[in-house]
């Protein structure tokens, strides 16, 4: 009787009195003791610094903002004309899978506006004189561009350099107003409905999610042409957008939160 005493005293005393003890312990050591297994503790979860945010799968987030829209004609010479700049917009879906807090891989679906007005000389009516002419055109299209980021922590902010390409999908008709031809609106499509794109995003925690700024450059491959064949202009676009975005899905640690 007295060796089942002494182990009855032995169990109580292990398995009592040690959790009292071990509440006092820190979050970071009941991770590292096992407290919580692979869980972090629900404050850090509620958190809204880097250890929060950067924790996630999966971000999703939506766009807007102005784009200066650079137009180049198939054949720039001084008689078919030169670059011309228009300025437009852009507003946009994105979901953002977190791979690694380093790198992650973007899809998004950007809804683009278009509106150029490009020069040619061309003969006057009685064929005696060259005159300047300005050909005006009107475009819708949805880009789906797919990129791939590097995520930086300096502070409380994320920078994200990413780098990508996207596809092409005209909307609608384009409408063209050409001083010589009249106004015609007719189905166009690219020559090859691919582009590329580069720039860098800033982000830093506010509310709920994510405040971002984002900066890009972006170059189709291909000129658009419209229903007779006609190639219009090759474009690129220099964009600033700002948004906002959520993290959902956080991951599981297995350490000390950093």
């Amino acid at each position: 009787m007295k060796k089942i005493a002494l182990f009855l005293a032995a169990a109580l005393l292990l398995f009592g009195i040690t959790p009292f003890f071990a509440a006092a312990q820190t979050a970071e050591e009941r991770i590292e003791t096992g407290r919580f297994g692979t869980e972090e503790p629900v404050a850090e979860e509620a958190g809204s610094g880097p250890a929060s945010y950067k924790n996630h799968w999966l971000f999703l987030g939506a766009r807007l903002g102005p784009a200066l829209r650079i137009y180049t004609p198939p054949d720039d010479t001084p008689f078919t004309g030169g670059d011309t700049y228009g300025l437009s917009l852009d507003a946009g879906l994105q979901a953002s899978v977190q791979l690694v807090p380093l790198f992650s891989l973007q899809a998004e679906v950007i809804f683009s506006w278009d509106d150029a007005s490009v020069w040619f000389y061309a003969l006057n009516p009685n064929n005696v004189n060259v005159d300047r002419h300005t050909r005006k055109f009107t475009g819708l299209s949805l880009q789906f561009p797919l990129t791939a980021k590097l995520n930086f922590y300096p502070g409380t902010f994320r920078v994200s350099p990413f780098l990508g390409a996207y596809f092409l999908l005209p909307l609608g008709n384009m409408t063209i107003n050409d001083p010589l031809a009249g106004e015609e609106s007719g189905s166009y499509s690219f020559s090859l409905p691919l582009g590329l794109l580069g720039g860098l995003s800033i982000a830093f925690p506010a509310g709920p999610g994510m405040f971002f700024a984002d900066l890009r450059y972006a170059a189709d491959l291909g000129l658009p042409e419209v229903k007779g064949g006609e190639e219009l202009y090759r474009r690129g676009s220099v964009a600033l957008c700002v948004g906002y975005e959520w993290g959902f899905f956080r991951k599981r640690q297995t350490g000390n939160v950093k």
